[in-house]
């Protein structure tokens, strides 16, 4: 059975006080759910030294929101993989619609990123969804984009990440997408890396959802069976709606029931 998998985001968001602040009350309010659900929590850069040093032998784990696609080098404001795994990451995130909006990332750019974090032992978060021009077209625009970001990726790495559903047109609107919807992106990916890695791999990877994640839209989200989590922004910048969040994650997939 696949752990369970929360994320949360915190985008250009949470100053360090609020950040040590976050990781005490959500500890607190989550107690055993900590254990039962993989949890990823993505501070800004200033916030990964000290967030790390706070999660320091808990269960939360500490994930970066990009990296560059350079090891390193004249790359004024870009940070490496070496350095995201030597302050202590242990995931990052990749492929994010506002990347590719505000920084022109492309698919070969985010291809570039995951193998930089794989060389390093980090594990990629691949944020993947159809632009809002291509809603009625999802499918054939999923599939492109896994071509091209796992390219030459092999199998025993894919295996290990995770993957974010998140299509661009539920990026900060009032509710996430149609639940129908989801399990049909959910279950294309599912499908495809099977049917392209092995059916073993597409097992084995986790994918969740993004966009848009409120509370009242999580039961049905979470009745998907080939989802195993979900992701939050605004929502897991609040230690206890977040703490929620992970217990119905918790209850749904059958990891914790009386909690």
């Amino acid at each position: 059975m696949r752990t369970p998998l929360a994320l949360s985001n915190w985008k250009m968001s949470m100053t360090v006080d609020q950040s040590l602040a976050f990781v005490h009350e959500f500890l607190a309010q989550a107690g055993p759910l900590a254990d039962a659900v993989d949890v990823v929590i993505c501070p800004p850069y200033t916030g990964l030294y000290p967030v790390v040093q706070a999660i320091a032998g808990t269960p939360l784990m500490l994930g970066a929101q990009d990296v560059s696609t350079e090891p390193g080098g004249a790359r004024t404001g870009e940070v490496s993989a070496e350095l995201l795994a030597d302050v202590g990451c242990q995931w990052v995130m990749l492929g994010h619609w506002e990347t590719r909006r505000y920084h022109d990332v492309d698919d070969e750019a985010v291809n570039r990123k995951l193998h930089q974090a794989l060389d390093v032992g980090l594990r990629p978060i691949l944020l993947v969804g159809e632009a809002a021009h291509e809603r009625e077209r999802a499918l054939l625009a999923l599939q492109a984009q896994l071509v091209a970001t796992l390219k030459d990726c092999p199998a025993e790495a894919v295996a290990r990440m995770a993957l974010v559903y998140e299509p661009e047109w539920t990026i900060g609107v009032s509710a996430p997408a149609p639940a129908l919807h989801v399990e049909m992106g959910c279950r294309f990916i599912r499908g495809w890396l099977g049917a392209w890695y092995g059916k073993e791999v597409g097992q084995a990877v986790r994918i969740i959802y993004g966009g848009s994640v409120a509370l009242e839209y999580v039961p049905d989200l979470l009745t998907i069976h080939d989802l195993d989590g979900l992701g939050a922004t605004r929502k897991g910048r609040d230690p206890a709606i977040f703490a929620q969040l992970v217990r119905q994650i918790a209850r749904a997939k059958g990891v914790a029931r009386d909690v």
